[in-house]
């Protein structure tokens, strides 16, 4: 199944790479005749869009602004009318997920996510679909250097039911030795591993980036990576200064869903990151559904997948606060281009503002106080009605007043995002858990954590 699905995967790659000489024009016809062909295909196969959608919608004549979004607990609540396959029930899915085989899902994969914001989302991709989310990510790596030739070393999900999971084990299966490393692997084993395969690209989630170039710089990894690329959790300034200090290079970043698949990817000229806008419809919208000019963080992301005939997403709301790029892309790519992806709306605190009411504190502020702090390896909010604790994983090395320094940076970004003074804990602790399928590491704990803590 493997190999079947590198070769498919293969084939649309170079339809893919071609696109990226069309003229913005040509994109855009193309990408609005693939959202005709979603719509039609959902309305006549799926029973909830066959209500959800009007009789102009369904013939392709109604502009995609005016198309329902729609929210993941209606995914979840509606999951057996809007999939296409008459055979497709949720109950199946998940008990697949829970290790149950089921004949009738053979021919389909089953992904989860949402561990890590509480709420959980259930995917199903066929054959066609799991190849092009293949062709996508490959075009990703293409994009930033990395063929099949080049020694990849990707690091991710340990879970089967996580999208990255199944998709480096294709990467492994192309590439004669390449380890099987996944995020929550000891620290050693990682570093022992890499040693030995000695990796000429390392893809792997932002802190697992951090966690190796402070390896290598410690003299235990002894590596040297000519492509360095993050996915999965934000990217911060602090990493992306240490993989060029240490390394030499300038970390790419990647970004990609379940639901979407490889969406948008950096490239050598670090311009942004491109918009795959030939496999997709990305529209950022604050909390109105209403489009927000590039430059400015918005609330959220409707998301149209132009390739999953499975289960079709229509303005599919992503909680995720992304900024696009203003201007032509500098490449001559069509593409559109993200300036920044900032983190998930989960990651929004709303704390007492200063001024009364409340004050909604972007993840970008919550960041800011670490960019320039290479002593604190990670860090995660508890929020509580009248105190924020901040979890802190540190160096070694870190100075007795790194505590105060956090604190101090902490409450002045908190004061710019327009919140009253509050009270402030700072706790050191051995390591911060990973939660979900995905693994990853969360901004902002829905409870404080259990893991013993040395207060500083």
């Amino acid at each position: 199944m493997v190999a079947r699905s590198a070769v498919g995967a293969m084939r649309l790659l170079d339809e893919l790479r071609a696109h990226d000489s069309w003229s913005r024009e040509r994109l855009l016809a193309h990408q609005q005749r693939a959202l005709r062909e979603i719509v039609r295909h959902a309305a006549e196969c799926s029973p909830y869009y066959r209500e959800a959608l009007s009789a102009q919608a369904r013939g392709g004549d109604v502009p995609l602004e005016e198309l329902p979004t729609l929210s993941k607990a209606t995914l979840m609540s509606q999951w057996d009318r809007i999939v296409t396959d008459p055979r497709l029930r949720l109950a199946d899915a998940e008990r697949r997920l829970e290790g149950a085989g089921e004949p009738d899902l053979v021919p389909y994969r089953i992904f989860e996510t949402g561990g890590s914001t509480g709420q959980r989302g259930i995917f199903v991709l066929g054959d066609a679909e799991f190849e092009a989310v293949l062709a996508g990510c490959l075009r990703a790596l293409a994009t930033i250097g990395i063929s099949s030739a080049t020694r990849l070393a990707s690091i991710g999900s340990p879970s089967p039911v996580h999208l990255t999971n199944q998709v480096f084990a294709v990467f492994r299966a192309t590439r004669a030795a390449s380890p099987r490393l996944t995020v929550t692997m000891p620290r050693e084993d990682l570093v022992t591993a890499l040693n030995a395969y000695r990796p000429e690209a390392v893809m792997a989630y932002a802190t697992i980036v951090r966690m190796l170039v402070e390896e290598q710089a410690a003299g235990r990894l002894r590596i040297e990576p000519r492509i360095v690329t993050s996915t999965s959790e934000v990217l911060g300034e602090e990493t992306r200064r240490l993989v060029q200090q240490v390394w030499g290079v300038r970390a790419h970043n990647a970004y990609a869903s379940t639901e979407g698949g490889m969406m948008a990817t950096d490239c050598s000229e670090h311009c942004g990151l491109h918009l795959w806008e030939d496999t997709l419809i990305f529209e950022v919208v604050d909390e109105r559904n209403q489009p927000v000019p590039p430059g400015t963080p918005g609330h959220k992301v409707l998301l149209t997948n132009l390739w999953n005939r499975i289960q079709p997403l229509i303005r599919y709301e992503l909680a995720d606060a992304v900024t696009l790029a203003s201007g032509l892309n500098p490449t001559g790519r069509p593409f559109a281009r993200i300036a920044e992806v900032e983190g998930r709306t989960a990651d929004i605190l709303r704390l007492p503002g200063v001024a009364g009411g409340m004050a909604a504190v972007h993840p970008i502020h919550l960041h800011m106080p670490f960019t320039r702090m290479p002593e604190v390896r990670q860090y995660q909010f508890h929020p509580a009605n009248d105190q924020l604790r901040v979890t802190l994983v540190l160096t070694p090395q870190a100075p007795p007043d790194i505590v105060e320094r956090v604190r101090a940076a902490l409450g002045d970004a908190l004061k710019a995002a327009g919140a009253a003074p509050l009270r402030i804990l700072i706790e050191a602790v051995e390591s911060i858990p990973r939660v979900g399928s995905g693994a990853k590491l969360t901004l902002i704990a829905s409870r404080p954590s259990a893991t013993n803590v040395e207060a500083r």
